[in-house]
């Protein structure tokens, strides 16, 4: 078996552990709700009767406002404890199920979703060819490819990896979810492995957005709004199946 098939997904046991917290707090988190969510919400554009695959879809944050502006969608996560709150969240127009990114998907169907969105989940995989495989071969074509990902900039300050290249296995303790901190695994990403992979396996870059927060932020949260306003948090990009 190969090292993608044998492989622990390394953020699983950091996800189990917070999954009813982060259900519950990050849909008005300031870096969720004020930056990265309604950047994701704007890049999908018009969902009206399109069928979405949700990559990484958590608790179902993003796949309950899919539905509610009239997609269907079909979602998965590495967390079974996500999995069962996205299926609460979102109990109509949409199916989830539990699946690792970073091995083939079970579905036998190619090119039948109109778009692939994954929210700040592709982080995990240190890989991108098997998930960006896949997700080519599911989209129709034309299809997009939307997702989000911390920003080269925002994760060399925030991990400080031993060198600004290539990929690198990080970790970090996220607090203010659970009593105690949790750490989470990721992968820190130089701009050319996000980019070059994506090119890779087929797509077309369509737009490459360096995130802001919202101006709704300001009233709530002046210091926050100041330092993301400054700060490089998230990146959105939006490619094409050609």
């Amino acid at each position: 078996m190969s090292d993608t098939e044998t492989k622990k997904p390394i953020a699983l046991e950091a996800y189990e552990k917070l999954a009813e917290a982060f259900s519950e707090i990050a849909p008005a988190k300031a870096e969720n709700a004020y930056i990265e969510q309604p950047a994701m919400r704007k890049a999908v554009g018009d969902v009206r009767g399109k069928k979405i695959f949700e990559a990484g879809c958590g608790p179902g944050i993003l796949a309950e406002y899919l539905v509610h502006e009239g997609a269907k969608v079909v979602g998965f996560d590495v967390s079974p404890k996500m999995i069962d709150l996205a299926k609460k969240r979102v109990p109509d127009n949409a199916t989830f199920f539990v699946a690792d990114m970073a091995k083939p998907l079970p579905i036998e169907q190619d090119g039948q979703f109109d778009m692939v969105v994954a929210s700040l989940s592709i982080d995990y995989i240190e890989d991108w060819s098997v998930p960006l495989s896949e997700f080519y071969r599911l989209l129709k074509p034309k299809g997009k490819f939307v997702f989000t990902i911390q920003h080269p900039i925002g994760s060399w300050n925030w991990y400080k990896p031993t060198s600004a290249f290539g990929v690198q296995y990080v970790e970090a303790s996220w607090k203010g979810f659970t009593e105690e901190p949790v750490i989470m695994p990721d992968y820190y990403r130089s701009f050319e492995e996000v980019i070059n992979p994506l090119i890779k396996a087929g797509f077309k870059i369509l737009k490459v957005e360096d995130l802001k927060p919202i101006d709704a932020l300001r009233t709530l949260d002046p210091y926050k709004f100041g330092k993301y306003s400054k700060l490089a948090t998230f990146m959105c990009i939006i490619v094409e199946k050609e």
